[in-house]
């Protein structure tokens, strides 16, 4: 029995604590954190006395496949899927360089590799299928609706679109969006893509902001957040996702902090602070958003996934 239980590369999913915060409403309740500095060992270790190794290095991106969590491992430079009972499957060596960015889609797995310039696309078992664009300037975020994909390419200040409705196509890239600027459809080192109805928006980092985008034209609809250290203000974005309600959730990785945004733009709360702690951050990253309310965050430099729900909606 030992023996089975030892083949199976799983880690055990355990509640740390309850913790609800901050105090005013809204308020979030910390559910999950799976990694090297939040996690328990399973019965088979604790039998035998073996410690696994860490599950992270340094993860950046993740999404959700279903119940599944896909990350981005830039340190091990994996793909990871953990499913719903805490088994890991991890994708092959030797295929990324600067893993930054992964989106679970409707043809498959995408990832994005910065230092090569590539997007890739993997199947559920996080095979290698082709690669769907390379030389492009640091691609980073990346998301997707039906068989379109949006990336970032951070290098040249701009969003591109492949489309992939041509299964055959060689060179799925049809479009591109922005220029460098700081003016309205131009970004500065953006990096970090969500979807939203029928509107795009993008972490337009070194602008401090974030841009919103038809979906269709790529015109400009609006945008929001500034330069500040205070909280909610946006002085390093890494990435944002929008939950079931509209809401946007974003990642600072200068303030150690994740904040919580209407649809509209107004700031509603923060949580976080720098540390290895529950309930406090090293480098937050990649954000992801379950329709069922639970949200994941990379805590990077802690090497572990935080994952909460928000409990109160009140907007006063």
């Amino acid at each position: 029995m030992l023996g089975a239980c030892a083949s199976v590369p799983s880690i055990e999913l355990a509640d740390p604590q309850a913790l609800v915060w901050p105090s005013e409403s809204p308020r979030v309740r910390l559910e999950r954190v799976i990694g090297n500095r939040g996690g328990s060992r399973t019965i088979f270790e604790r039998l035998v006395g073996h410690e696994r190794g860490p599950i992270f290095h340094r993860p950046y991106g993740v999404a959700w496949d279903g119940d599944d969590l896909l990350v981005a491992d830039a340190g091990s430079a994996r793909l990871i899927r953990i499913d719903s009972r805490g088994a890991i499957t991890e994708s092959a060596d030797g295929l990324f360089e600067g893993l930054i960015g992964v989106a679970a889609c409707p043809v498959g797995i995408v990832a994005t590799d910065s230092r090569i310039g590539r997007v890739s696309l993997f199947d559920r078992e996080l095979h290698l299928v082709r690669h769907l664009q390379v030389g492009l300037d640091r691609p980073t975020g990346v998301t997707c609706r039906g068989r379109r994909i949006f990336v970032t390419e951070t290098g040249h200040h701009r969003v591109v679109i492949l489309d992939l409705a041509g299964a055959d196509a060689q060179d799925p890239l049809v479009e591109r969006w922005g220029r460098h600027g700081r003016g309205n459809g131009e970004f500065n080192y953006p990096t970090a893509l969500a979807l939203s109805r029928n509107s795009l928006l993008v972490g337009d980092t070194l602008n401090f902001q974030v841009q919103v985008l038809d979906l269709e034209s790529g015109g400009f609809v609006g945008s929001f957040g500034n330069l500040g250290d205070s909280p909610g203000e946006l002085p390093r974005l890494k990435d944002l996702a929008v939950d079931a309600r509209g809401d946007v959730w974003i990642s600072d990785a200068h303030l150690d902090q994740v904040s919580l945004f209407g649809g509209d733009g107004t700031y509603l709360l923060s949580i976080g602070r720098s540390g290895g702690e529950i309930g406090e951050f090293s480098f937050p990253a990649g954000v992801a958003a379950h329709p069922d309310g639970r949200v994941a965050v990379v805590d990077s430099l802690n090497q572990r996934l935080v994952i909460f729900r928000l409990v109160e909606a009140q907007r006063g």
